[in-house]
């Protein structure tokens, strides 16, 4: 998984947890705050990446959201797992990984690096 997309399923599950106030995040692997913004709510989501002019948008099912990468024509699921914790698919690289949030910090763990990439 790029990490961008990391940056972008970070911003989907904080705004799922916090709001559509929350409008970025910081990426401490970058040091930066990425250049996405959009609207995510129980229903769907809607980014779009002004780095790379792509949207990254996706439908909850019901059972989780199927989420795409328009910039890589790549899907993504993402699941809620439990109280503050996710969990989902990248069928691009075909690797789980894993999200957690605490207070206002998420970590995702890539299973495909073996690595935790956190953002706040």
């Amino acid at each position: 998984m790029k990490q961008y997309q990391r940056a972008a399923l970070a911003l989907v599950v904080a705004k799922l947890e916090f709001g559509n106030h929350k409008s970025n995040i910081y990426d401490y692997n970058e040091s930066a705050y990425p250049q996405i913004s959009g609207n995510v709510n129980a229903h769907e989501a809607k980014l779009y990446d002004y780095q790379r002019s792509a949207v990254f948008e996706g439908r909850n099912t019901g059972r989780e959201f199927n989420l795409y990468d328009y910039g890589h024509s790549e899907f993504i699921s993402l699941k809620k797992k439990g109280i503050k914790k996710y969990e989902g698919y990248h069928y691009g690289n075909s690797s789980y990984y894993e999200i957690t949030v605490s207070g206002s910090t998420i970590s995702l763990y890539d299973f495909s690096t073996g690595q935790y990439y956190n953002f706040s």
